[in-house]
């Protein structure tokens, strides 16, 4: 009897079920731990998503692709079978999600953006367009402008020019008319001018397009209904249509382009587009731009008093680049003219100029073309043609005095006392 007893505790003993170690229960507070952070992980994610929706571009591929197939239900395992799970997770790996910053970024970027400004402010919409625009996401652009004619949601002014000028460069001419008619209609207290219809955008649209004289005849008939503000507008538009001329269309357009700055400064007494077009045609490498701007400074005497008064810079720039022939064509120009004035004050710099490069036989010219041509230059080149000729400067003179007063100091005395 003791011996059945005894084996029955020994089987007993042998089926209970084991309790879990140490080990065990540190490796289960940990696991927990872990999922812990995973979570607070994830809200942080969701939230920040959910600030940023303006920002952010919407994650449509999953809808593309299909909704994902629910996953199969779990079935609740048997205390035997949970007993011997926990055995054996120690050995198995804790699998986690594949996470691609590349792939992520990707989504976020490629795909369109998914958005309806209905109830959005002009702000809002300002923000997305001016996003747009710089990004050059023309994908962007047509979406938002699509629902802006659709839902008749207009951006500011500011934007609006931003976006015609746009799609002046895309030469998207029906788009440009939409926009203004629905910009018409929303605020009819507007300027009901040529430049208050935008039709500046059309003619910038025209020449895009190949149309040169079409749009320069659409500029002309614009600029003679314009207050100062507009011209400035218009000035910047036809900055870009000379820089497009000039050295690389037809000697034919390049005079059309001269016409209509000779109509702003007769017509409006504006001059700037004409000493733009100016400037640019007489520093162009083709000779038959050079002979243009040759012509317009023989003829307008406007012309030659604002270039007088920015000799200077235009001086100093073309001695920057050393366009040394350039300065001595500019000097033939005014001494056309008898404008000895800017002459000399051009004769200065080109002394200077070859003064600091030790160029005598340069100096030498420029003084003799100075006798030659009657003007006078100061008497600081006559001196500093001089030092040339002695083979001296002004600053080894100086170094040799300072060397001799170097020499001449006496080292001071001290007497140490211990």
């Amino acid at each position: 009897m003791a011996a059945i007893l005894s084996a029955t505790r020994h089987i007993s003993t042998f089926y209970r079920p084991s309790v879990p170690n140490v080990w065990l229960l540190t490796w289960l507070i940990s696991y927990q731990r872990k999922s812990t952070n995973i979570s607070a992980v994830d809200s942080f994610i969701t939230e920040l998503v959910d600030n940023k929706k303006l920002k952010w571009k919407v994650l449509n591929s999953r809808h593309r692709n299909g909704h994902p197939t629910p996953s199969a239900p779990i079935a609740e395992p048997s205390p035997v079978g949970f007993a011997a799970s926990i055995r054996t997770a120690v050995a198995e790996p804790i699998e986690k999600s594949s996470f691609s910053f590349s792939a992520l970024y990707n989504e976020l970027t490629n795909n369109p953006l998914v958005v309806n400004i209905c109830q959005m402010e002009v702000s809002q919409v300002d923000h997305l367009l001016e996003t747009a625009l710089k990004e050059q996401n023309t994908e962007d652009v047509k979406l938002l402008l699509a629902q802006i004619l659709e839902y008749e949601n207009l951006p500011s002014l500011a934007v609006l020019n931003t976006l015609l000028k746009h799609l002046s460069h895309r030469t998207e001419a029906e788009t440009i008319e939409r926009l203004s008619s629905l910009y018409r209609k929303l605020h009819p207290e507007h300027d009901n001018t040529a430049f208050g219809r935008f039709e500046h955008y059309t003619a910038l649209c025209e020449w895009k397009r190949g149309n040169t004289f079409k749009s320069l005849d659409a500029f002309r008939s614009l600029m003679a209904d314009c207050t100062e503000e507009q011209l400035i507008t218009i000035d910047h538009m036809l900055l870009e249509m000379i820089d497009e001329t000039i050295g690389k269309k037809s000697e034919a357009v390049l005079l059309a382009v001269m016409q209509l700055c000779e109509f702003s400064l007769i017509e409006l007494r504006h001059e700037f587009p004409i000493c733009y077009v100016w400037e640019k045609s007489f520093l162009s490498t083709w000779y038959s731009d050079q002979e243009a701007a040759k012509m317009l400074f023989d003829r307008h005497e406007a012309l030659r008093h604002a270039t007088s008064k920015r000799i200077a810079n235009l001086c100093y720039k073309l001695l920057y680049e050393s366009k040394l022939e350039k300065v001595y064509q500019l000097i033939e120009m005014f001494l056309k003219h008898e404008m000895k004035a800017d002459c000399k004050a051009l004769l200065i710099r080109l002394f200077e100029y070859q003064y600091w490069r030790k160029n005598l036989r340069g100096c030498s010219e420029i003084m003799q073309n100075a006798i030659d041509l009657n003007i006078s230059l100061p008497e600081l080149c006559n001196r500093q043609l001089l030092e040339l000729l002695l083979g001296r400067s002004t600053t080894e003179k100086a170094q040799r005095e300072s060397w001799k007063k170097s020499k001449d100091l006496k080292a001071n005395k001290y007497t140490l006392k211990f």
